[in-house]
């Protein structure tokens, strides 16, 4: 961000203090830490900057009071692009030498770059309370107003300090902003241009006026004053960079790479403008061209670890992970605090599923780094990976609040939101995305895919068939653009899609299931279909899924015995899809196998510890065997996992309000819970009802009841117990006639003779 400030110079002492240097030191403190100064301006003559630091340091380590010395030393972080070191030791200085102004103006401006208005403006005020024209403090203010949308106090203010020293170029770069955000874009001009007219030989009036008329939408007049910014200034990258922006902005993609080439060429040395350069040919998926720029980054770079840490990033993005790893390795064997080599180890663990390890190293650079935008991408895949998708989202916000340029966040964003079914929020995110990074092809896919969600079957199907063009051998677009056909109609092209889909990847499932679909459709039979899906296994024998689809077939023909012998050849195929474990589990349940159920599942768990779904199962199979303890083991544990999972909390809740002497208390926090998770669900809302009732609190359990009679009015059970929380209640007639109507409904009724046995009990009571 541009404030106003030009490049800090440190100021240098005179020859002849220069010299003195060469005499000896005395052992007098006071003399000494002026030793150490002077000594600090002799490397700085010779820009030596790192020895210049060690000088001051000692100085003011002899005085912590020696407020010049920590000022040079605030200059020198300044001019070296450390900030917050520089912030540290300026404070300082400004404190202990209340006189020196210019202390306090630059710190005034690093809390300005913090978002510290309020902290910036009582410096300033300070000064002008003893300089009412202090030129610099005046700007300063202007661009605090500015900030804070008070746009007449910050051209009052600006306009004050012009009034004293009129030719002052950095003064009308600052009004030309005030005035650019008034929208008096005329006159914005018109003050951007006394600027440069003031002094061509300063680089930024060139950069602002070009910024201006990017802005506006005139690229060519902005191009027009960045080459000759560029003539003015050969050893400049800024000309470049901002040319390259516009190029961007056009889709110019030729022209903006030349433009980066050209900035690199202007400041060889500089290591960040190689990172940008290498961030450009990411983004372009040149991956070649990216990794040499990151070399050639790490050979310039003074802190060589940290271009590393990206490089290893880097290979982490292009599935490079042995690369990456070892890289990742050595830095952290140098500097085990790395932030972004910290930064890879975490992306490492969630895709190891380490979601609590990764998430540990996350909140820590989040908490060490808060402006920082990509741990909270990381966080997002973490929480992604436990299913919580609200935290998830989340963490994708706060990055896209951090840098609303994230193309990457949005894209996560737009597919989480897919996921859930808010549409709009997906196309928008990923059309943002999209114009972010043309090339992005993942973003490009959900926006095609939430487009078949909103039923817009025609621009669905022409973005498909775009993608599909670019990408012919891609199964996703294959299959997106078959479920479209599907969707219009079109059978004989969704056939003609899957049929190419299976081409190119034999052993994809979904492409086999709708193919069968298409063929019931058509008048095949269960035989038929049978027979389709073994013809296809035996293109890809080694496919768990296909054996899974065949399962599934005969459990629909009625053959559990053959089904139970696909979903066993899954698993041997395949042992680390959950789903061949569950249908097995699914299936010796219903034949009554309860142990040999459980045993599937417990066989699944030991692969995937933390499966929700299996915990589920096992939890479901021990409630039905009376092993209640058991079960709400499993159901405890799930929390543990996942703490706002609806199914888990209910049924805990359930067995908990059910159980000799029980933890109403607890049961009634765990029913609560499911329904803000879930508060449409009637299952859910009984069981709050329940614990309500079990309470004795029977108008609260009423509420519930009738809630959920009213979302699901065909279950008798339902009305059962709204008719004891009546009952409860002291309302005896109108619990009559719920009971009454509960045990006229034709569904089935567990409870169905001891209700009868109730109502007779309350008839009698009549």
């Amino acid at each position: 961000m541009h404030l106003f400030f030009r490049p800090v110079v440190v100021y240098a002492c005179s020859c002849f203090l220069v010299v003195s240097v060469l005499f000896g030191c005395s052992s007098d403190p006071a003399q000494k830490k002026v030793t150490h100064l002077k000594k600090a301006m002799v490397y700085l003559e010779d820009s030596k900057e790192q020895e210049a630091i060690i000088e001051l340091r000692n100085a003011v380590q002899i005085d912590p009071k020696y407020a010049e010395a920590r000022y040079q030393l605030g200059l020198l972080y300044l001019n070296r692009g450390e900030p917050n070191l520089a912030f540290e030791e300026l404070q300082q200085a400004a404190s202990l030498d209340p006189a020196n102004f210019d202390a306090k103006i630059k710190t005034a401006e690093l809390y300005l770059l913090a978002d510290q208005k309020e902290a910036s403006r009582k410096l300033l005020n300070e000064i002008l309370a003893k300089d009412a024209d202090n030129k610099d403090a005046l700007a300063l203010l202007a661009n605090v107003e500015l900030f804070e949308g008070n746009h007449e106090a910050a051209l009052a203010g600006i306009d004050r300090a012009l009034a004293k020293t009129p030719e002052d170029d950095r003064l009308w770069g600052v009004k030309g902003r005030v005035l650019s955000a008034m929208q008096r874009f005329p006159e914005a001009e018109q003050a951007f241009l006394k600027a440069l007219e003031l002094d061509r030989n300063e680089a930024t009036n060139y950069s602002l006026l070009a910024s201006f008329y990017i802005e506006r939408q005139q690229p060519y007049k902005a191009r027009e004053i960045l080459e000759k910014m560029a003539g003015a200034f050969p050893d400049s990258p800024q000309p470049y960079l901002q040319m390259a922006s516009i190029d961007l902005a056009h889709n110019n993609v030729a022209a903006a790479e030349q433009h980066l080439q050209q900035a690199v060429q202007a400041d060889p040395k500089n290591s960040r403008l190689k990172l940008s350069l290498a961030e450009f040919y990411t983004r372009q998926h040149k991956p070649d061209q990216a990794e040499q720029q990151y070399k050639e980054a790490i050979d310039t770079a003074e802190v060589k670890e940290d271009v590393q840490a990206q490089l290893a990033d880097f290979y982490f993005d292009h599935g490079r992970f042995e690369e990456a790893r070892h890289l990742m390795g050595q830095i952290l064997a140098k500097q085990e605090k790395n932030a972004g080599a910290n930064l890879v180890q975490a992306k490492f663990y969630t895709r190891e599923d380490k979601n609590p390890e990764a998430l540990s190293i996350i909140n820590g650079l989040i908490r060490d780094y808060p402006k920082w935008d990509k741990p909270y991408l990381v966080k997002a895949v973490a929480h992604s990976n436990q299913m919580d998708r609200r935290q998830a989202k989340e963490a994708l916000l706060e990055a896209i609040k951090l840098n609303p340029g994230f193309a990457r966040a949005r894209s996560l964003l737009a597919a989480l939101s897919l996921q859930e079914g808010e549409f709009e929020t997906a196309k928008k995110e990923a059309a943002t995305a999209l114009k972010i990074n043309p090339n992005d092809f993942r973003s490009a896919l959900t926006l095609a895919e939430s487009m078949f969600a909103t039923r817009d079957y025609g621009t669905a199907e022409k973005m498909f068939v775009d993608l599909h063009n670019k990408l012919p051998e891609n199964v996703d677009v294959l299959g997106g653009l078959g479920l479209t056909y599907l969707a219009m109609g079109q059978h004989e092209k969704a056939k003609q899609t899957f049929t190419k889909l299976l081409t190119i990847q034999p052993d994809n499932a979904k492409g086999l299931t709708f193919l069968l679909q298409i063929a019931q459709t058509e008048g095949a039979k269960q035989e038929d279909l049978l027979k389709m899906a073994q013809a296809q296994i035996a293109k890809a024998p080694q496919s768990g899924g296909l054996q899974i689809l065949l399962g599934n077939l005969y459990l629909s023909a009625d053959q559990p015995e053959k089904a139970l012998a696909a979903y066993q050849k899954a698993q041997e195929l395949d042992p680390e899809n959950p789903l061949s474990y569950t249908m097995s589990a699914m299936v010796l349940a219903k034949q009554g196998k309860t142990d040999q159920a459980i045993a599937e599942y417990k066989d699944l768990l030991r692969k995937h510890p933390r499966s929700v779904n299996a915990h589920m199962g096992l939890g479901s199979l021990y409630e039905q065997t009376a092993e209640h303890g058991l079960a709400r083991e499993t159901y405890a544990h799930i929390l543990t996992i996942k703490p706002d999972f609806a199914p888990a909390a209910n049924n805990l809740a359930w067995l908990i309000a059910e159980s000799e002497n029980p933890d109403l208390g607890e049961a009634l926090r765990l029913a609560m819970l499911a329904k803000q998770q879930q508060p449409d669900d009637a299952y859910i809302i009984d069981t709050l009802g329940w614990v309500h009732y079990k309470r004795g609190s029977y108008t609260l359990a009423r509420n519930e009841f009738a809630q959920a009679v009213q979302k699901q009015d065909d279950l008798p059970v339902l009305r059962y117990h709204l008719a004891l929380a009546l009952y409860g209640e002291g309302k005896k007639q109108e619990a009559i006639q719920e009971l009454t109507q509960a045990l006229t409904q034709k569904n089935a009724f567990e409870e169905r003779d001891e209700a009868a046995a109730v109502l007779k009990k309350w008839q009698d009571e009549q």
